[in-house]
């Protein structure tokens, strides 16, 4: 009797053996198994995920031009809103709509006209401050016209192609206020604009 309890003790510990090996085994796999196709949160991972992103926003900018001035003489308002992204560190684009508006007082009467469109530019900057800017308009504006002996009015479309250069200054922290000379390469009889045209904006970043 002794040897066959021997024998049936050492077969339960060979059975208990082989199951605490073959749970460890499964145990390691099933780690494995969900390591590699459940992916396992990677804190590092996030943390890279997030520098990029915030990274990306960094290069989105805003700013644009808006103007008021009235008088009793005459009124200039001018919304033109711009959305930029930094190519490169030194290159800069952006574009956005485009609204004027102009009133004056012409031979007794009040003359006015609106101009609407897009506009586009690129700009390059240089030690920090100074840029050198090229940019395009696509613009809208009314007209009148003598037709048969009667005034009327009517719209046309013009584009104004623009080169030159200005600089900017901090005003805030990540944000610049900047002044421009631009000269028209393309003049046209509808612009309202002069020539060179001088603006002042601000721009900033995200």
């Amino acid at each position: 009797m002794a040897n066959v309890n021997s024998l049936l003790r050492m077969k339960k510990t060979k059975i208990l053996i082989g199951l605490i090996f073959t749970i460890t085994c499964m145990s390691e796999y099933q780690a494995q198994n969900d390591s590699t196709y459940f992916q396992i949160p990677n804190k590092d991972k996030d943390k890279k995920e997030k520098i990029k992103d915030d990274a990306w926003k960094e290069k989105i900018t805003f700013g644009g031009n808006f103007a008021f001035y009235s008088s009793v003489q005459s009124s200039y308002i001018d919304i033109s809103p711009l959305i930029g992204y930094k190519v490169a560190k030194p290159v800069l684009i952006a574009a956005g709509p485009v609204y004027n508006y102009y009133s004056t007082k012409l031979y007794g009467s009040r003359f006015t006209v609106d101009v609407y469109g897009f506009r586009a530019l690129a700009r390059l900057y240089v030690l920090q401050s100074f840029f050198i800017q090229t940019g395009y308009d696509y613009l809208n504006r009314k007209i009148l016209l003598v037709q048969n002996g009667v005034l009327q009015s009517d719209r046309v479309w013009f584009q104004n192609v623009w080169i030159g250069g200005g600089i900017r200054y901090a005003v805030f922290s990540n944000t610049y206020m900047f002044t421009s000379v631009l000269y028209n390469l393309t003049p046209s009889p509808y612009s309202i604009y002069s020539n060179p045209m001088i603006q002042v904006g601000f721009i900033s970043g995200f």
